[in-house]
């Protein structure tokens, strides 16, 4: 039985060794996570995590956000979430504002239209001050990816213009004068 002894304690001590290294390889799903990320960043977008809307389980999903080519002026501060069940009242049947508020009337058809362009698996929709923004759960992986980058190119200019702010009129008024002198 001694003679086992020392035996064991070197199993014993190697799988304390493996165990911790074992446990923090990152699995499978971890790794297409991370390349889908990556070639996202790669392609111009930024991800960061958020949680998940409050009409969705708890936990965190991505959001993928393209960036505003002219940010000055845009009316933002909105955003759509993916609700439980269809209802009449909401925006555009399952997505309804977020808290409330909404994005000028001009954006709405546009809205609509990126919405239906959305990978499946898409929670929300937010506008910030850096851009526009798809929180999603990434379980459509690499072709759920590409509809959300086609989106995001067509629709995120579109989108820009419709809710840019008019110039007040006494602001035309100064520079219609100030280009005739």
């Amino acid at each position: 039985m001694a003679s086992w002894l020392p035996i064991v304690i070197i199993i014993f001590a190697i799988a304390l060794v493996i165990g911790p290294v074992v446990w923090l390889k990152p699995s499978s799903r971890d790794r297409k996570l991370a390349e889908l990320r990556q070639h996202a960043a790669a392609s111009g977008l930024k991800v960061q995590m958020q949680p998940l809307p409050k009409s969705q389980d708890a936990g965190n999903a991505a959001v993928y956000s393209a960036q505003w080519r002219n940010p000055r002026r845009l009316q933002t501060g909105w955003g759509l979430e993916l609700q439980r069940m269809s209802h009449e009242m909401n925006f555009n049947g399952v997505w309804d504002w977020r808290n409330g508020r909404e994005a000028p009337e001009v954006a709405k058809p546009p809205l609509k239209e990126f919405l239906e362009m959305l990978p499946a698996d898409a929670t929300a929709v937010y506008a910030n001050d850096s851009g526009l923004g798809v929180q999603w759960r990434e379980r459509s992986g690499n072709g759920g990816l590409a509809a959300l980058q086609k989106a995001l190119d067509t629709m995120r200019p579109v989108i820009e213009e419709a809710i840019r702010q008019q110039q007040s009129r006494s602001e035309d008024a100064g520079d219609e004068s100030d280009s005739l002198s």
